[in-house]
């Protein structure tokens, strides 16, 4: 039986040893939610993939364009950089963003927030396509 409160299980469930809130809340507000969103999409019950999905890019589009956002002082931002090796382990959009981060060796703490803007953008599109299938085939039968 899953503790929902301490360890839910839509992130045990990834196998990662460090939870959302170990690294969001080190994180502006933006930032941090976005990754929590990115971290549970299609594993929280009762949540959809694509509902999370566009949460998170609301929160990438609130952190990009608002010029009030809460930046990240150099030293954050190496910190930042080192802990990209724990996201490492987690799976969808925010497994393929940080492996692409590592694997062209960005060290510039916003390519890390465009490379996860980018796939989270690309998996919604994906998403929407499978649902308005759906909904024109086995959708429309109900």
């Amino acid at each position: 039986m899953s503790d929902f409160v301490n360890h839910p299980s839509h992130y045990e469930e990834q196998s990662i040893k460090l939870e959302p809130i170990d690294f969001c809340e080190r994180r502006p507000f933006c930032e941090g939610n976005a990754i929590k969103y990115c971290f549970r999409a299609g594993h929280k019950e009762g949540s959809s993939e694509l509902l999370d999905l566009k949460k998170a890019q609301w929160y990438l589009n609130r952190f990009r364009f608002t010029r009030t956002a809460l930046r990240m002082s150099e030293e954050e931002t190496k910190r930042f950089v080192n802990l990209v090796d724990y996201l490492a382990r987690t799976g969808g959009v925010l497994g393929e963003a940080v492996g692409s981060y590592v694997k062209a060796r960005k060290t510039n703490y916003y390519d890390f927030w465009i490379l996860l803007d980018g796939f989270v953008r690309d998996r919604i599109k994906v998403l929407e396509t499978d649902k308005a299938l759906y909904d024109q085939t086995i959708g429309e039968e109900k």
